[in-house]
């Protein structure tokens, strides 16, 4: 072949190689657009886009650069012999990837974690911001971006912090020795029902529980629920709703008592 011909046949491949790159490109997002279209008009949302754009996007590349490796003739397999990696030592090299591959399916197919949920992997808290090939990616309450493998997902213990509409919150309450405890019981249940933040619904109860004589008051337990997005609210406004009642009443929340004695000796 002429160098004529070599550069003639060289810009050919590359011209159907950027085309079939731009091919991909189109067909991924003209199938995304398809996709949320369909589900809008069905009146519903896509629980996890960011997975599922990845999944269509390495579908659709894969067959793009097969069929690029096509056009360009090239056989990867005499390369790797050549350079004397075997199956064995491929098998191994994929083994962790592979892995990771396969139980990041398991957990797409199962749906034991999917985007935007707030959970609990393993001692690693925050909400999940996609689930990759090989990694889920947890996005962590205090901004840090935490990588975590697809087979620790699957295999790991996953504590879902809202698996229903609903979240019990909890805090101690501490009065002084000195005060009427069935007032107080009273006070606190009066403070549940008046605050709007806290739901009420039949579903779901909101108790005072008592919980320990202190070194400088009994404390009780409150427990309510609350809606996701009022759950930082209702707790400040609960806070500060007991506060105001228990003065209005003329109930006291004691101070940590210090007990100090001084010796002297001669």
């Amino acid at each position: 072949m002429s160098l004529g011909g070599y550069f003639s046949m060289l810009y050919i491949n590359l011209f159907w190689s950027l085309l079939v790159i731009f091919l991909c490109f189109l067909s991924h997002n003209l199938i995304m657009r398809a996709i949320n279209r369909t589900v809008s008009h069905v009146g519903k949302e896509i629980k996890a886009p960011k997975t599922i754009s990845m999944i269509i996007g390495f579908l659709i590349y894969g067959f793009g650069i097969a069929i690029i490796m096509s056009i360009w003739n090239i056989n990867l397999m005499p390369y790797l012999t050549g350079l004397g990696i075997s199956g064995v030592v491929l098998g191994l090299a994929f083994q962790e990837p592979l892995t990771n591959f396969l139980s990041g399916v398991l957990v797409l197919v199962t749906r034991k974690v999917f985007e935007g949920e707030a959970l609990d992997i393993d001692g690693i808290s925050g909400v999940v911001d996609m689930v990759e090939m090989n990694h889920t990616r947890i996005k962590t309450f205090d901004g840090k971006m935490v990588l975590i493998p697809n087979r620790k997902v699957w295999s790991g213990t996953v504590t879902k912090f809202w698996p229903g509409p609903y979240r019990r919150v909890s805090f101690d309450v501490s009065v002084d020795y000195s005060s009427d405890l069935e007032k107080v019981i009273s006070l606190l249940r009066r403070a549940l029902e008046e605050e709007d933040l806290v739901v009420k619904d039949e579903s779901v109860s909101n108790i005072v529980v008592f919980k320990e004589y202190g070194s400088s008051g009994i404390t009780y337990t409150v427990y309510f629920w609350v809606d996701r997005e009022n759950y930082f609210n209702a707790i400040n406004a609960l806070s500060a709703r007991i506060k105001k009642i228990f003065e209005e009443n003329n109930i006291s929340i004691p101070y940590m008592i210090v007990d100090l004695r001084v010796s002297q000796k001669n």
